[in-house]
Order: structure tokens, then C-alpha cells, then sequence
């Protein structure tokens, strides 16, 4: 995945005017600011979600309706969801150097095995004497972090990439919504099921305005995965019996905590509003998920159109 997402890194780096993106060396390492002090464009946002994905999904715009109106959206495609999923895009990683904090996504966690309890499960490894991560941050790195980065995956700075976003940018935005395919499968692993039994996901996202505010940003954002998220899954020898029981049990309904606006609530807690909810309520809003033993479908869920115009701004 390293391989794959390099490539699409420097394809980043060659299209720098078009895309609205700087790049920089720091501390030796190749830097992508992809919407910090770069403003960052919604193509770029395709491009961070492919790396993000580990060069193994495909990511495209396409249209969503909210009632008689329609908003962009992202769509992602991958018949690797476990590894695209779980062993990259995840942001699973916290780097907390000094002053400076992100969370890590890309490839790069492969290689550091980030967290190590997950990598153990889905039976991932790789190496590679170069890698890509993508830092969510409003700052940029100094050398130390470069450095921390390097020794943690064992790879040169040199061929090292760091890709930024910020919450608040349209690409760290769209980059969100390129997360509803994770955001079900990580559901799924929450609540017990095997996810190795998962051959393909697709699903599709509308994309939060943007807001200057990052705390805001980050309310949108959830309340578009929450509350407009669709998600397909293809999985194989399971029963329909088990996987009936399990797919009420997926979408952000079965929370208990369903209902409540995530641009609301940051308003009312601020960051603290990520541990005053229910967390089984981070889920795609309708999920589908095919069972490719038996040829059978189940689905739960619904979409809130309310809570998405709300979230819209409208």
C-alpha cells in the first residue's frame, strides 16, 4: 500500500498549482500541505482519500439529493475494504511530539503497526523503504516529528511523505466523507462481527460545507457519515441467520444517543462531545450488506434529512 500511495503522493506534488496544494522539505521528509496554510481543493481531497485508502480504492465525486436539491458528495469503491480500510485509512494513529499533535492515517501505519492489537487481528503486515502518512493537524511538523515518524516505520525521511489537512479545509473535508466505508466496517469490529468475512465496500457520502471553525467542521462532518452515510458490503461464508441478527446492530438508529446533531452538541460541549455520546452511534446511517454465500440482502437504517440541512446550514 506504501508503494501504491507514494505514487499518488507525488502525483500530488507534480500537480502543486492546479490542485492548491505547497509542498516543502522539512526535517528531510517530502511535505504535502493539502489545506493548512494551503487552501486545498476538492480534488486534492480525492487524492488524500486514495492515499489515505492506501492506493487500493477508487474515490469520485458524485451528486446527492436532500429532498428537492442536490449537494456533492464522495463515493469509494474497494474490493481490499479490510486492508484500505482498517490497515490505512483508519486514523488509529495519535502522534503527540512536544507541542505538536495529529492523527495519523496512510499506509505509514502499516509499517509502524498502529495500534498493534488490530494489526494482530486482520493479519496485516507489509514493509517498504518508503511510506505515506496523512497527518489531520492545523500545524505543520518540525524535525522531531519527522524524525519520531522515520524511527517509528523505519524508513529514511527522505522517502518519507507527510500529507496535511486541516479539519477546516474542503479537502480535509471531503477526506472525511471518503471515511464512510471505514466508519461500517469499524462499527462492525466494535460490535463483534468478523471483518474478514468482508470482500467489497462501496459507499457513498455528501460533503460538509466548509466552516472556519474546526470544532464546527468536526460536527458536520459526523452528522454527514451519521445521518446521510450509505454503505454496501459484500461478505462471505456466513449464515443469513447470524448476519440478520448483526445488521440491526450497525447503523447510527441502534444508538441510543440517535437524534442528536453533532453541530449542535459541539456547541454545547466542545471537543468534550466525542466522549458524552454513546460511541456506537459512529456509524454509516444505512447499511446493505450482501451475502455472497447464500445470495441473500439485508438492510437497516434510514437517512435524516433533517438533521443533514441542518448540518448543511440550511
Amino acid at each position: 500500500m506504501n508503494r501504491l500511495a507514494v505514487r499518488i503522493a507525488k502525483e500530488m506534488v507534480d500537480r502543486e498549482k492546479e490542485l492548491k496544494v505547497s509542498t516543502l522539505k522539512i526535517g528531510g521528509a517530502n511535505v504535502v500541505d493539502a489545506g493548512v496554510k494551503a487552501p486545498g481543493s476538492f480534488e486534492a481531497g480525492l487524492l488524500v482519500s486514495k492515499i489515505c485508502l492506501g492506493g487500493l480504492a477508487e474515490v469520485s465525486t458524485t451528486s446527492y439529493e436532500i429532498r428537492d436539491y442536490v449537494v456533492p458528495a464522495v463515493e469509494v469503491s474497494t474490493d481490499h475494504p479490510v486492508e484500505a480500510c482498517m490497515a490505512s485509512q483508519l486514523a488509529g494513529w495519535r502522534i503527540k511530539v512536544g507541542r505538536f499533535f495529529a492523527n495519523g492515517s496512510g499506509p505509514a501505519r502499516a509499517l509502524a503497526r498502529k495500534p498493534k492489537k488490530l494489526f494482530e487481528k486482520i493479519g496485516y503486515s507489509e514493509s517498504s523503504d518508503e511510506a505515506v502518512l496523512v497527518l489531520e493537524t492545523e500545524s505543520y511538523p518540525d524535525e522531531e516529528v519527522v524524525k519520531h515518524v522515520s524511527e517509528q516505520i523505519g524508513v529514511e525521511p527522505k522517502n518519507l511523505y507527510l500529507v496535511l489537512v486541516s479539519p477546516s479545509s474542503v479537502t480535509g473535508s471531503v477526506q472525511v466523507s471518503a471515511r464512510i466505508v471505514e466508519t461500517g466496517i469499524f462499527k462492525l469490529d466494535a460490535i463483534g462481527f468478523d471483518i474478514k468475512t468482508i470482500k467489497y465496500g462501496f459507499g457513498v457520502c455528501p460533503v460538509a460545507p466548509v466552516h472556519t471553525d474546526a470544532l464546527k467542521m468536526a460536527g458536520r462532518t459526523n452528522d454527514m457519515l451519521l445521518y446521510g452515510g450509505i454503505t454496501y458490503y459484500t461478505v462471505e461464508d456466513l449464515g443469513d441467520d447470524e448476519l440478520k441478527k448483526i445488521i440491526e446492530k450497525v447503523p447510527s438508529s441502534s444508538s441510543k444517543d440517535y437524534g442528536k446533531s453533532f453541530t449542535e452538541l459541539v456547541a454545547q460541549y466542545g471537543w468534550d462531545f466525542l466522549y458524552k455520546v454513546d460511541p456506537l452511534v459512529f456509524a454509516p446511517a444505512v447499511v446493505v450488506v450482501n451475502n455472497a454465500t447464500t445470495g441473500s440482502s439485508f438492510k437497516a437504517g434510514k437517512i435524516n434529512y433533517e438533521i443533514l440541512e441542518k448540518a448543511l446550514g440550511f
